[in-house]
């Protein structure tokens, strides 16, 4: 039976590679972006967009259920962040982009992460959340180093560079809190600039398909302890030896 992806955090048109790439792997996804004009970032037909006001959490608990609608039940869920993307985004220092910074990159993954711990509770079900970071140089790195001044076209800000701390943090105490919850399963992803597999996120969906398929096989549930460890895209899972490495 397919299962059923909840791609967040990188929107349409960013994640059209990624949402693409987990349809291609068998997956039925739901990514957020806007419905009446991201259509095009995406080529697969069967991928369904959905609307996701981040500082809401009422508009994180309609995402969950317009998914569940559209397909019954969500299996896995990805919480993407994506540095460069957001170093784009945020350049201004400023009470207003403080305010706009805490709410796209801090506040909506935490919203969208509680709905689906509850969603997963209320339905015995079994879950995954699923956390991606990639990482980009911040201001402090370039100034550190010389070879990512001369290649870093745009370095990630102070909000930009708080916001990934801040979601690593999160994702390691969700793996924490879910340690000892037989049905829910936390996976860290970390994405290096120099990580090949990473380089493309269409080849970033095709790993992390594979990755937890084989973690589906293992006849063990990961400890809080395993669940603490960033794993590098491109890793192999447990008993199988990626094709990327």
């Amino acid at each position: 039976m397919e299962k059923t992806i909840l791609i967040a955090g990188k929107d349409l048109p960013y994640g059209g590679d990624f949402a693409d790439g987990m349809a291609l792997a068998g997956y039925n996804v739901v990514v957020t972006g806007n419905p009446e004009s991201d259509s095009a970032s995406v080529t697969a037909g069967d991928i369904v967009i959905a609307s996701w006001n981040r500082p809401s959490s009422v508009s994180a608990r309609s995402l969950v259920l317009q998914a569940e609608n559209t397909f019954t039940v969500i299996d896995e869920t990805v919480l993407y962040f994506d540095a460069a993307v957001y170093a784009q985004q945020f350049t201004a220092l400023s009470p207003e982009e403080c305010t706009r910074a805490i709410d796209t990159m801090i506040a909506g993954y935490h919203y969208l992460t509680m709905e689906i711990l509850n969603r997963i509770e209320q339905r015995k079900a079994n879950g995954k959340l699923i956390y991606i970071v990639r990482h980009h140089p911040n201001m402090a790195d370039v100034i550190r180093s010389s070879a990512l001044r001369s290649s870093t076209a745009s370095a990630a800000g102070p909000f930009v560079s708080s916001a990934e701390a801040a979601f690593t943090a999160f994702a390691e105490n969700i793996a924490a809190y879910a340690g000892d919850k037989q049905n829910v399963s936390v996976v860290l992803v970390s994405c290096d600039v120099q990580n090949e597999t990473a380089e493309k996120d269409g080849s970033l969906a095709s790993w992390l398909a594979d990755y937890l398929a084989s973690l589906d096989e293992a006849k063990n549930k990961r400890s809080a302890k395993q669940s603490l460890s960033w794993i590098k895209a491109g890793s192999k899972g447990p008993g199988l030896l990626s094709r990327f490495m």
